[in-house]
């Protein structure tokens, strides 16, 4: 059940998002003054559903997280891939000129630009309630901050504003160094944490709860695990485990407050998502066109213990009569039934944090900080695996055993939930794992700036290797 539909602002009327023809205008308009709008908490709200609406399309079947699954060993070329762009992510061939990387970048500027434009506007403003007032702004920095954090893991050092853009003048800025913008997005999400309730009102809004997590992962991310720890015993013991992993994904548990901390909200057409079309089989049929752009890496199938409960309700090689020649992910097909249309199926939320992550997380934090595993970093482990139907991990494990059972844990549990090549990275591993699969030292830890937004904008320098 949907709770709330995503209200886009148009481009012409508030003025939030730009076109590459805005940039390249000789004479260009102004864009927009905002002084009439934003004047009523209604109004607000309205800019704020607006922002929320712009993370859909960053998290598409050629959106961020699949690519990225695409270039570790999580997701391998799929039988109905023909000529998928995506397919250069698989064996790291992708240059500057794909026109993926120039989608991802625009699509979190507009993103980042409509949550400045907001929290600019709102804050100067008085309003009748100035606890929604804050919320508002801790909403739209939780945004920014997810945007900018998935930007600077991806191409690093990356232009950098927190004021809203509302002429197409001063846009030609050059990269700002990580540094900066990790130290703004942890600032966005501890502001975020402070005026955020602890659940949203509306279910599907950024709460404190989901700020607090966010944090505890940028802050992994820089392998300060102090700060890590510190955010994350302020999520255990929220949030829960379902007690059947399929369950997290069926569509009549969105937004729920057992294991859910925050989702990108789908629904029916047109805020579908079509990850379920680019996900599964060609040659299933009676459900309008599939893809089959992404299979299942062999390897990761193989990984399953048998008894792993996760496995079946990830991938599949089999369904609806149909015999296919690989594995595909069948993790979102909740609302998959026969005869029903992939783009009506594509109406499932696509989950950013759950409370899985979170006890991972602590678990490799506590063994980071106590130079090994204690009861606390078996249990949170522990909990995991035994939701999968696995076995305790083995007592006496040291540091650097018990991080790769994390790791391992972690590759299975978040299957196409785009967290192994992020995962890799932040540990060092990335040549170790992937160089079979083409990976290059020095060059694929990032991915290259977009040309597009290096011929707009010339003093965009590109990263090493491309």
């Amino acid at each position: 059940m949907k709770y709330f539909k995503y209200i886009i602002i148009g481009l012409s009327s508030l003025g939030l998002l730009f076109s590459c023809q805005d940039f390249l205008e000789e004479n260009p308009k102004s864009l927009v003054s905002l002084n009439s709008y934003y004047n009523t908490l209604n109004e607000a709200t309205t800019a704020l559903n607006g922002v929320y609406s712009q993370l859909q399309p960053l998290y598409t079947g050629l959106g961020i997280d699949l690519v990225a699954d695409m270039s570790a060993d999580v997701l391998t070329k799929g039988s109905g891939a023909g000529g998928s762009s995506a397919l250069a992510f698989d064996d790291f061939t992708f240059d500057a000129s794909l026109g993926i990387f120039a989608d991802l970048y625009m699509n979190h500027y507009e993103l980042i630009n409509s949550a400045n434009t907001l929290i600019f506007e709102v804050e100067k403003r008085d309003y009748s309630d100035e606890n929604l007032k804050s919320t508002i702004i801790g909403e739209a920095k939780f945004l920014r901050a997810l945007a900018y954090f998935n930007l600077v893991r991806v191409f690093g050092d990356v232009p950098f504003r927190i004021e809203p853009s509302l002429s197409t003048t001063g846009l030609d800025i050059e990269r700002s160094d990580e540094s900066v913008i990790f130290d703004q997005i942890i600032s966005d999400l501890e502001s975020a944490s402070e005026s955020l309730p602890e659940n949203s009102i509306t279910p599907g809004r950024a709460n404190k709860i989901s700020a607090n997590a966010l944090l505890a992962k940028v802050y992994l991310t820089r392998n300060d695990y102090s700060n890590s720890l510190e955010s994350l015993e302020k999520v255990i013991g929220t949030r829960s485990l379902f007690q059947n992993y399929a369950d997290v994904f069926k569509v009549n548990n969105e937004n729920n407050i057992i294991e859910s901390i925050f989702e990108i909200q789908y629904g029916l057409r047109p805020v579908n998502s079509d990850i379920i079309q680019y996900l599964n089989s060609d040659k299933l049929s009676g459900h309008g066109f599939i893809y089959g752009v992404y299979a299942a890496d062999q390897k990761i199938v193989d990984a399953y213990e048998e008894s792993d409960k996760r496995k079946m309700n990830s991938v599949w090689n089999e369904g609806q009569g149909v015999s296919f020649n690989q594995w595909f992910i069948n993790k979102y097909n909740d609302a998959l039934l026969p005869n029903v249309e992939a783009t009506d199926a594509g109406m499932i939320n696509y989950p950013i944090l759950r409370y899985a992550d979170v006890l991972l997380m602590y678990a490799e934090v506590v063994n980071e900080i106590k130079g090994g595993p204690d009861g606390t970093a078996y249990d949170a482990i522990n909990q995991v695996r035994n939701r999968a139907g696995l076995t305790n991990l083995p007592q006496g494990l040291g540091q650097e055993a018990f991080l790769e059972a994390v790791l391992d844990e972690r590759w299975k549990e978040f299957l196409c939930e785009g967290e192994r090549w992020f995962d890799l990275k932040r540990l060092g591993k990335l040549e170790e794992v992937l160089n079979p699969y083409g990976f290059q030292k020095g060059k694929h830890e990032l991915w290259p700036i977009p040309q597009a937004a290096r011929d707009v904008n010339p003093n965009l320098n590109q990263n090493d290797g491309y």
